[in-house]
């Protein structure tokens, strides 16, 4: 296949699909089906998506005049996602997107499990399609527009509309903004959430390292903290979930929020990911809930933050401590009976002051925490065995065909047999008991022929093979002697 003689001049923030529509329109191809051969060289079906597949091939068709890299960062939504990604997974999505197939990659940015999916639809600004037509000479998609939760245009403040394709048709009739009837997804909003929210996402959009900033220092427990929600380094859930419950019920219910306002557990998922996909829209919309703007986002700095605590905390790494007072609060330490190294007197001037000698200290000083036995397992084993006694005595007392005694007969008739076989140290009693009265193959065939006679009083002379048929024995481990013996005497 030839490679792509032209390519339209890409506008600011433009999305790949209007990139895909506008060379469309000017190459004048008939179906979208020649347009994505011509662009990608296959039936591309992530056209539409903000999270397209096949730019490999769209790379190697415009002459590596924008790597994958570039498409990816100048014309998707990967990187507000990146930062919330592991390197595996960071790697993985821009993988998929290069190659032809992106099957499982929204399931695995947690876009699917999130349920905003049902929400998305292509949205635009009426007055950015009128700025856009003024000054770029043809409206175009914004990728701002179609993030979750975006519902306000973060340069003109107005709500913004979603467009509905004509016939029932979907993204593939290959539209910009304002060729079809489009609805408003929500009110104009006066400075709420979703403004605030839109305005951050932008920002995060275009500024990946920051936001990775962000993350890294630890923003949201710097929030927490600075508000009270933090106790020795845990989150005070209570009071939390106190604060947050009222701005949740009062916030915006249009489209994506939806899913997030009728409750405060997603918190907690967002604050503990534990390795979980964080969908940026939590992330921000939970930085709003903790009285959080966009400046303060910008200013953050993790190391003048961590500076300031340290200093308010009083350690001053300059301060001379006197060498006799530390050698006076050691002793006393030392001489102390307690034996939780917390508890004696001076642990905490130490921890502060003299923290590498504490930490030898509790390193050979142990504390061993005696847990008193809560079983008595002596009284248990002697139970257990008088039940073992039990259980043989009801198996040789059976009057039906006899059963052999073994450990998965005495087992089932003793209470929790599996817990009692898989303890064998704690029943000593019992094993030993237990193994002199498992039955061998022939004396269970002596009970066997024994019960045989009693129940079908077999003549004296009958045959030896007779009585082993009456008695179900097979594989004999019994003399004919033995046998001869008990019909004499039965």
């Amino acid at each position: 296949m030839e490679r792509l003689h032209w390519f339209p001049q890409p506008f600011p923030d433009e999305l790949l699909y209007s990139l895909a529509v506008r060379y469309h329109r000017l190459s004048a191809n008939h179906s979208y089906r020649r347009t994505s051969q011509d662009l990608f060289g296959v039936y591309s079906r992530t056209c539409g998506s903000i999270l397209p597949c096949c730019l490999g091939t769209l790379s190697q068709e415009l002459a590596r005049a924008y790597s994958v890299n570039e498409l990816i960062n100048r014309f998707t939504l990967l990187p507000l996602y990146e930062p919330f990604l592991s390197e595996a997974k960071r790697s993985a999505a821009r993988a998929a997107m290069a190659g032809n197939s992106g099957t499982g990659l929204k399931m695995s940015l947690g876009l699917t499990a999130s349920g905003f999916l049902k929400h998305a639809s292509f949205r635009y600004c009426e007055s950015c399609v009128a700025e856009d037509s003024r000054n770029c000479g043809s409206a175009y998609w914004h990728r701002i527009h179609q993030a979750m939760g975006v519902c306000v245009c973060s340069l003109h403040g107005k709500a913004l509309r979603a467009i509905t394709f004509p016939d029932g048709a979907d993204w593939r009739c290959m539209l910009l903004p304002g060729e079809a009837v489009g609805s408003q997804i929500m009110e104009t909003p006066a400075e709420s959430a979703v403004d605030i929210v839109s305005q951050m996402q932008l920002w995060a959009l275009n500024h990946p390292t920051d936001v990775q900033r962000l993350l890294a220092g630890n923003f949201l427990g710097y929030r927490l903290e600075k508000m009270g929600f933090l106790k020795s380094g845990r989150i005070k859930e209570q009071a939390l979930r106190a604060f947050l419950t009222p701005s949740l019920l009062l916030s915006s219910l249009a489209n994506e929020f939806q899913e997030i306002c009728h409750s405060c557990d997603w918190v907690f998922t967002v604050l503990r990911p534990r390795e979980r996909v964080i969908q940026p829209l939590k992330f921000y919309f939970l930085c709003w809930l903790l009285e959080t703007d966009l400046e303060q986002l910008r200013a953050f700095d993790p190391q003048a933050d961590t500076c300031n605590e340290e200093a308010h905390k009083g350690n001053d790494p300059g301060t001379t401590i006197d060498h006799g007072e530390v050698q006076a609060r050691r002793a006393v330490f030392s001489s102390s009976l307690n034996m939780k190294c917390h508890e004696k007197p001076g642990y905490q001037w130490l921890y502060r002051h003299d923290r590498e000698w504490l930490a030898d200290y509790v390193s050979a000083h142990p504390f061993i925490r005696l847990r008193p036995e809560l079983v008595d397992w002596d009284a248990r084993d002697l139970a257990l065995a008088r039940d073992l006694l039990v259980a043989r005595d009801q198996i040789l007392s059976t009057q039906s065909r006899p059963q052999k005694i073994t450990r998965a007969a005495l087992g089932r008739k003793v209470a929790h047999s599996y817990d009692f076989l898989r303890r064998p140290g704690k029943f000593p009693i019992s094993f030993l008991l237990m193994k002199d009265m498992l039955e061998s193959d022939h004396d269970y065939q002596i009970r066997k022929i024994y019960w045989a006679v009693r129940h079908y009083l077999p003549p004296e002379q009958s045959a030896v093979s007779v009585v082993y048929r009456l008695a179900g024995i097979r594989v004999p481990h019994v003399t004919v002697k033995e046998v001869l013996h008990i019909l004499s005497i039965a």
